[in-house]
């Protein structure tokens, strides 16, 4: 890792995450651990002697960690440590500043649901504590819940969940980018289980990585 040398504690912070790519991986493991194939899908554009490099870099500063999960799955993941998952509440700051500078979807630009549904978690939900949905889009599946209020995210099934939403990519986006109403949206979609449950799990998603309005010019200082 390189280092800015400085004794603050922002530039010690930066010696540590703000190299390329670190924060994206950990935005990557935010959502629960991940393989390193799936991490690698998940960061298009990465080589991969650099994500092995900088997943060493993370593990050695105790952000990341390696586990070898036990049958049946019988597979090694990275997953967030204690400092890993401290970082959320700044990258949730830092997720919804970075929504001004959002520039209209271009073909050439990867997007993935993962990505979008960042914007949704931790926002205010009806869903009763308990009742849980599950969100399918294209081979990902995705757990949807509630946690005193707010709607939890996470990567993988919902075991035993109230509702499974099965619904195009295309309009997860729309509706995440408040082009598409919650109505419309199950409208497209295939709902299995309760419909009213799907529904309360889908509102927190509303525009929520729509760019925000811009602030009104501020008036003149009377002198």
């Amino acid at each position: 890792m390189k280092h800015y040398g400085q004794a603050c504690a922002i530039a010690r912070a930066l010696d540590v995450i703000g190299e390329r790519w670190n924060l994206l991986i950990v935005r990557e493991l935010t959502l629960g651990p991940r393989r390193y194939r799936h991490l690698a899908a998940g960061l298009p554009g990465i080589p991969s002697n650099v994500l092995a490099a900088r997943l060493k870099d993370l593990q050695a500063a105790g952000v990341i960690t390696r586990l070898a999960l036990p049958a049946p799955a019988d597979v090694t993941v990275y997953e967030l440590t204690d400092a890993g998952r401290a970082l959320q509440p700044a990258l949730h700051e830092l997720l919804h500043w970075g929504l001004r500078y959002t520039p209209e979807p271009s073909g050439d630009d990867a997007a993935q649901p993962g990505w979008g549904l960042l914007a949704a978690a931790g926002r205010a939900t009806a869903l009763p504590a308990g009742q849980t949905c599950e969100l399918r889009v294209g081979p990902e599946r995705f757990y949807l819940g509630s946690d005193a209020g707010t709607l939890t995210v996470r990567r993988g099934p919902a075991p035993d969940g109230d509702a499974v939403v099965t619904m195009p990519a295309d309009t997860l986006f729309s509706l995440l980018t408040g082009q598409m109403t919650v109505t419309d949206a199950v409208r497209h979609a295939t709902v299995d289980g309760g419909t009213e449950i799907a529904r309360r799990a889908l509102e927190p998603l509303a525009a929520a990585g729509a760019k925000p309005a811009p602030s009104p010019p501020s008036k003149p200082a009377r002198i």
